[in-house]
């Protein structure tokens, strides 16, 4: 039995000799001399197979000789298994001969693709290449498309990344532009996966999976249904597929205060605006006509939905206030996001601009000892002993006084000078008068959606002095 079967493989065999043996004596009615042809390698392919063995393992030139050798060898061993292998599946295909020798033509592929994968393993090893994977990691630099995925319910806010300048795509996500594709059902998201995934101006691509905590198994079968997608139209070397949970946000709201006519909005960064025009989005004022820019970026910005634009105003910015109101609930329109945004118009009484200024001080054991409150936006403030806080890489240093910027909503007043929190935006430090008249203050960061956090630790209570 052993013997028959051997006679049968010898034959599976020799079906490669006449291909092998014809592309010899092609090759050698092709080249020169044998000393040309050790002199010179003109197969570009194994020409770059050494070139890289040599870079990536930095050889001393007596073990060059090795390497080459070793590279080679493997190289036409591999080209040899390559033909054998199409040799038999031919045969195969062919469906000539009994049943038994087509099991032993099967066995026999096997045999050689297995020896190839062994070969090609020796190869990777030699050269130094680590080989790109399926689904796996790719370089923000390479990228045709960005796609983010929201799970929000049982359907999917959908939104396309739009490329600028070189690299096209970046890693921060301040940098990050987005358009809206839809609030679209399962069915549908997956169609649009599968559009991106057959169009090759859109690979390599990356589609981003957001889920908040507790939706983990919904998201996980949802990224699973598109690794079908993706193997089915065989885009999976060009795929990537990340799953993150949700967080750093906001509180729900993104806040525009009016105070005067003047509109004054929040942000963690200065931002690229949707257009890519020049000037950025940044906390302050907000010029009237780039209000719709500070809609779209709110509605873009990735896990910022659901949200409520709050319009929060004063009395004398009632005509202002339904412009900003109308703006917002025409953008949403024409998104399309009528489900995941809404406008809400809330009039209140201000404090006084006056009532904040003048110069402030609390207890040493806060973070801030003494604020300088000036007209324009300016301030001068004095830190207090930070319990360690002003470790963190641009961090205000304690007990030292530094100059910052302050912003009024419409009833308190919002100070930054430049101290970089342990989460990466700077501490923004809110402030607002009690019953007797002295100054909270807290420490917090802004979050994506415009809102105020409080990052912990005591309040601080400062009186003016004068």
């Amino acid at each position: 039995m052993k013997s028959e079967r051997g006679k049968k493989l010898l034959c599976v065999f020799c079906l490669g000799l006449p291909v092998v043996w014809a592309a010899v004596t092609a090759a050698q009615s092709d080249v020169g001399s044998v000393m040309n042809r050790v002199q010179r390698e003109e197969d570009p392919e194994l020409g770059d197979l050494i070139r890289l063995a040599l870079e990536n393992r930095k050889v001393k030139k007596e073990e060059a000789f090795e390497v080459v050798r070793q590279v080679t060898q493997s190289y036409a061993q591999i080209k040899l298994l390559d033909q054998q292998i199409q040799q038999v599946a031919r045969r195969i295909e062919s469906q000539a001969g009994p049943a038994d020798l087509r099991y032993e033509l099967l066995l026999a592929r096997a045999e050689l693709e297995s020896k190839r994968i062994t070969e090609v393993a020796n190869l990777r090893e030699m050269v130094g290449i680590l080989p790109q994977l399926p689904l796996a990691e790719l370089p923000m630099e390479t990228l045709k498309g960005h796609v983010s995925l929201q799970l929000i319910g049982e359907r999917v806010y959908v939104l396309e990344g739009l490329p600028e300048g070189h690299p096209p795509f970046n890693e921060w996500w301040v940098l990050q532009r987005w358009k809206v594709v839809g609030f679209l059902p399962e069915k549908e998201t997956l169609e649009y996966v599968r559009k991106r995934l057959q169009d090759p101006e859109s690979l390599p691509i990356l589609f981003r999976i957001y889920y908040e905590q507790g939706a983990e198994d919904q998201a996980r079968a949802l990224r699973n249904k598109m690794i079908s997608v993706a193997k089915e139209t065989r885009s999976q070397m060009d795929t990537e597929m990340r799953l993150e949970r949700m967080s750093f946000t906001g509180s729900g709201q993104s806040t525009f205060f009016l105070r005067e006519g003047k509109i004054t909005t929040f942000y963690t960064h200065e931002m690229s605006r949707p257009d890519f025009g020049p000037e950025l989005l940044a906390t302050g004022f907000v010029n009237p006509k780039d209000l719709e820019q500070h809609i779209l970026w709110r509605l873009t910005k990735p896990k910022n939905v659901p949200l409520i634009f709050r319009i929060e105003y004063d009395e004398e910015s009632t005509a202002t206030a339904k412009k900003v109101a109308d703006t917002a609930r025409e953008v949403i329109k024409r998104l399309g996001v009528g489900e995941l945004a809404g406008v809400e118009e809330v009039m209140v009484e201000p404090v006084p601009e006056r009532a904040f200024l003048g110069r402030w001080a609390g207890a040493a054991g806060g973070d801030i000892q003494v604020i300088d409150v000036q007209p324009a936006g300016v301030c001068q403030v004095t830190m207090g002993d930070r319990f360690g806080r002003d470790t963190t890489p641009g961090a205000v240093k304690a007990y030292t006084t530094v100059s910052g910027t302050w912003f009024l909503t419409t009833n308190e007043i919002m100070i930054d000078i430049a101290d970089k929190s342990e989460w990466g935006p700077d501490h923004i430090y809110r402030g607002y008068l009690d019953e007797h008249g002295n100054l909270i203050v807290d420490r917090g960061v802004i979050y994506p959606q415009g809102s105020w956090h409080d990052a912990g630790g005591p309040l601080m209570v400062l009186k003016k002095v004068q």
